[in-house]
């Protein structure tokens, strides 16, 4: 029996129906309504894991757990540091402790590039760790819980900075762009003036299959510690995708050029050699299927 913390939401039900669909038991432990299609078999244990208590009972008799519930939106942890930390923080200690108590063997944990903050790319694993945000301040925070869990009771440590997830369902970049270009509104590009140009930031973009993929590829690893990156290894202009989100909707919406906020950096791109290694995963979905994945979902809904 694997749980997974968070698991009704955009990455989380992706990891739960690829357990499921390999005959794996799988508890949910989520704050929010089980609306939509899961897989049957699947338990829901409705309750928030910053309570404690919900997280021991929810833990009992899994041999496996994976913490996908975090508040991640960068900008409102600039507005709400506090609760961004408060609630992450007080999450994965919850789910570690849990874990230590009933001697689960395996957790792992969705970080986030945004640990690496504006350390210079490609980001390496050992690369130096700056958060210039709270959100990825939080992430840092429960990554050093892992990492102490370890070093004291030996809870296992299995760390995956994801980097920047696309695809159906989510909130980001990808679903303001096709929106706004869909409706005709103007596609808002960030980045930098440097010497009288402007440069776009530059992003590593991954499909959330495949960052799925990575976390159930995870779940079967050794107990050890692994910090691993999940990325798509190369960078990609905002702009780029934008132009290629027009393209794809035949859309004559306009792109406007802002600066980008100095809490994130210009550039962002992922060494996966350790994921391709260790866990024997690589990603398989192309940007521009990603694009068009996204597209038809939307217009389906529409």
């Amino acid at each position: 029996m694997i749980l997974v913390v968070g698991g009704l939401g955009y990455i989380g039900r992706r990891v739960v129906e690829s357990l499921a669909s390999m005959g794996e038991g799988v508890r949910v432990l989520d704050k929010a309504e089980a609306g939509g299609h899961l897989p049957e078999g699947v338990e829901i244990v409705r309750g928030d894991a910053a309570e404690f208590s919900t997280v021991l009972e929810a833990m009992r008799g899994v041999r496996g757990v994976v913490n996908l519930a975090a508040y991640i939106d960068v900008h409102e942890s600039l507005l709400h540091p506090q609760k961004y930390l408060q609630n992450n923080f007080t999450v994965h200690l919850n789910v570690l402790e849990a874990a230590r108590r009933l001697g689960v063997e395996k957790v792992v944990l969705a970080s986030s590039a945004a640990v690496y903050g504006d350390a210079p790319p490609p980001l390496r694993e050992d690369a130096e760790v700056r958060p210039t945000n709270p959100y990825g301040l939080s992430k840092l925070c429960c990554e050093l819980l892992s990492q102490n869990y370890h070093a004291s009771f030996g809870t296992d440590a299995t760390i995956l900075r994801y980097f920047n997830v696309l695809g159906e369902g989510g909130r980001n970049v990808l679903k303001i762009f096709v929106e706004n270009a869909v409706d005709g509104r103007p596609l808002v590009v960030r980045g930098r003036w440097i010497g009288g140009e402007f440069v776009p930031a530059s992003r590593d973009f991954i499909y959330v299959g495949d960052v799925a993929d990575a976390t159930v590829k995870a779940l079967f690893l050794e107990p050890g510690v692994y910090k691993l990156n999940i990325g798509c290894g190369k960078p990609v202009s905002v702009r780029d995708l934008a132009e290629l989100v027009l393209r794809e909707t035949c859309s004559g919406a306009e792109i406007l050029l802002e600066e980008l906020s100095q809490h994130e950096p210009l550039m962002s791109w992922a060494d996966i050699a350790n994921a391709r290694q260790i866990l024997g995963w690589m990603p398989r979905t192309s940007l521009e299927s990603i694009v068009k994945k996204y597209v038809e979902w939307y217009k389906g809904k529409k």
